[in-house]
């Protein structure tokens, strides 16, 4: 088993509560970026030009929708993957179309994980994200439409004046709309990130945060 993670650090905007490395970046991924990117492909391939070969591939970020497709064809070309690799593009809703979807897939991606988060778009703005829950259902009755069958769904959890409403909620937008995976966690305070430096209001504490993650185990076991 080999697994390859490629780390796109390149978005829009930086959401509130984000510690991963990340850069502005307008105007698309550079290319430059993916050249130094098949080049340590090709460094650490076991014999300089033979592909990694694989069996899943993860593409995470940042922002890797940003990624034209044909840039995501040609680092899945230089990872080499084996036949049937699970091949995940992380994409923020409000950066994918029906047209973009279609072209990952031809490109070889197969899995898509959708950041989704909240169905509350007040919770949403908070948190700095971009989309609100109409792009998110629209998102992924799009990957369905491109053929995804495989697709996850981000669900935060404990985010500020959170409810068990809210909870529901985004588990219904998660489940009705064609996720076959759903990820779930807890909202964390990193020192170097906005909400670090100016915690939110309404922040529940630590026994509730943990109320909410263990209702929503049980509630996504009976779905």
């Amino acid at each position: 088993m080999f697994g390859l993670y490629i780390h796109i650090p390149y978005c829009r905007s930086k959401c509130r509560y984000c510690d991963f490395y990340s850069t502005p970046c307008p105007d698309g991924v550079p290319e430059a970026y993916i050249d130094a990117l098949c080049r340590e492909m090709d460094r650490f391939s076991p014999c300089g030009s033979t592909p990694l070969r694989p069996d899943t591939l993860y593409f995470g970020g940042g922002t890797p929708s940003l990624l034209t497709p044909a840039q995501a064809a040609r680092l899945i070309r230089a990872a080499g993957p084996v036949p049937d690799a699970e091949i995940t593009l992380e994409a923020n809703p409000e950066t994918v179309t029906p047209e973009r979807l279609a072209a990952f897939r031809r490109a070889g991606v197969n899995r898509l994980s959708l950041g989704i988060q909240t169905a509350r778009d007040d919770s949403l703005a908070r948190l700095g994200r971009r989309h609100t829950a109409a792009q998110s259902r629209r998102a992924l009755g799009m990957a369905v439409q491109a053929g995804f069958t495989d697709i996850s769904g981000d669900l935060m959890l404990a985010l500020p004046a959170y409810t068990m409403a809210e909870l529901d909620e985004t588990i219904a937008l998660l489940a009705e709309s064609g996720c076959t995976h759903i990820s779930g966690y807890l909202l964390k305070i990193e020192p170097n990130t906005v909400f670090g430096k100016r915690p939110p209001e309404a922040l529940p504490d630590d026994d509730a945060a943990a109320d909410f993650y263990l209702a929503a185990v049980e509630k996504l076991a009976a779905l």
